[in-house]
């Protein structure tokens, strides 16, 4: 949960993809000057655009012998590849009409894949590029094919609205493009992060059950040494070294036991008794650890409608919910003035956990957003230092969602901070009856 995300980093591109993206541009562009010459009869110098169109043809051919395809390529190598695209289609479009060109909007399709692949400063250079390569071609380029050789009279406030166009729409489609982008990078990293999280409390798990099983076959070995240990001390003279060794197996043998019985302890939870819990356990399990911080943390259930016939459910425990209520308990401790509360409420049909403070509470601007990857609750931190949770908040409301529940936030109307509802329907995590 303490990753760091770096907007700045490279989201990656395969080879392989660019390679089937310059097939494309190949084919198309031969098609298209194909049709323009002979169905159209319009006068183009064929054999210099054919040429040029082969150099992406055998670029192509050597990088897919010479790369591994199917690898993530460096940010320079997609960069030069790219560079490469552009200065083809600028040549191009330069034999084609230059900017009077309608296709002159395919010069800003470099930039845009760079947008979704590349840190910002390359796809910038790029960007620098393409700008510059658009202003040549308004000053050097052979005239804009016509029927029959003849000449097309293009104005030059035509030429201008065509520059004007390709720079908007690069821009635009490029922006958006990489907004997209590092959305989904950011989506990404904070799903591997949940991810990570839940391997931990499994690991967790299996770590303890396997200690549980070794507490149990060394405690029968354990128990006999300490047996044979205390008779040595009671055969041998009590003013001995021996009898000092044979008390110092005891004392030891002692130690040991009471290690093994808490590694038993720790891996309780693969008994069927611990795997279940009462709604007030589970606060009670939630708010110890942040008792040690002197935060007045109260703890409390109750039935929603008043009644005193029904019964407190006992809950399935699931790593889930215990590590998303411990961040939200956790981040509650940290912006907390003197006060945290911790409610669990119940009903035939739901089970409802509300964790509120005193603290300064989620500000209006942030409220729409959270949840999202990366978006602080609470800005500007607290006294403690602390900022915030940010993707820890997401990954919280994940854990919490995979287990069916749904989160509201708000304003909590008794201690006036922060304060977060959790909703389950009973039956997604009422444990069933062990009897």
């Amino acid at each position: 949960m303490s990753q760091t995300y770096n907007p700045q980093a490279s989201i990656g591109i395969r080879p392989r993809t660019l390679i089937m993206l310059r097939w494309f541009a190949v084919v198309g562009q031969s098609a298209a000057i194909l049709f323009t010459t002979f169905v159209l009869n319009f006068s183009l110098p064929l054999a210099a655009c054919l040429a040029v169109i082969s150099a992406s043809a055998w670029l192509n051919i050597f990088l897919s012998f010479s790369l591994n395809s199917g690898r993530f390529s460096k940010p320079i190598y997609t960069l030069a590849q790219l560079v490469f695209d552009l200065a083809q289609m600028a040549l191009l479009l330069g034999l084609t009409g230059g900017l009077a060109n309608p296709f002159v909007i395919l010069l800003g399709v470099p930039v845009v894949v760079a947008m979704s692949a590349l840190p910002l400063r390359n796809a910038l250079v790029l960007a620098a590029l393409t700008m510059i390569a658009a202003m040549v071609l308004g000053y050097f380029a052979l005239p804009l094919p016509w029927i029959n050789g003849a000449r097309a009279n293009i104005p030059d406030l035509y030429v201008m609205g065509q520059f004007a166009a390709l720079i908007t729409v690069t821009s635009f489609t490029a922006i958006y493009v990489r907004r997209v982008s590092l959305e989904g990078q950011r989506l990404q990293m904070a799903l591997i992060a949940t991810e990570s999280v839940l391997a931990k409390e499994a690991k967790l798990s299996a770590l303890g059950g396997l200690a549980a099983a070794v507490a149990h076959e060394l405690g029968t070995p354990l128990g006999t040494i300490a047996l044979v240990a205390r008779e040595m001390t009671h055969a041998l003279p009590a003013d001995g070294e021996q009898a000092e060794d044979a008390q110092l197996l005891v004392e030891q043998a002692a130690r040991c036991r009471e290690i093994l019985s808490k590694l038993s302890a720790s891996g309780a939870e693969k008994d069927p008794v611990y795997a279940r819990h009462s709604l007030l356990d589970l606060l009670e399990e939630v708010a110890s650890p942040l008792r040690a911080d002197g935060i007045n943390i109260t703890t409390r259930a109750d039935e929603k409608g008043g009644r005193k016939d029904m019964v407190m459910p006992a809950l399935r425990r699931q790593p889930e919910i215990m590590h998303a209520l411990g961040a939200f308990a956790d981040n509650a401790a940290d912006f907390a003035k003197t006060k945290i509360d911790l409610s669990g409420l119940w009903d035939e049909s739901w089970v409802e956990i509300i964790i509120s403070d005193d603290g300064p509470g989620f500000s209006d601007s942030i409220l729409e957003k959270l949840g999202e990857p990366y978006i602080s609750t609470r800005t500007g931190g607290d006294e403690k230092g602390h900022g915030g949770m940010g993707l820890g908040f997401f990954i919280a409301k994940t854990l919490i969602e995979r287990t069916h529940g749904v989160i509201k936030i708000g304003k909590s109307p008794k201690l006036g901070g922060a304060m977060i509802r959790i909703i389950w329907p009973r039956l997604e995590v009422e444990a069933q009856s062990i009897i």
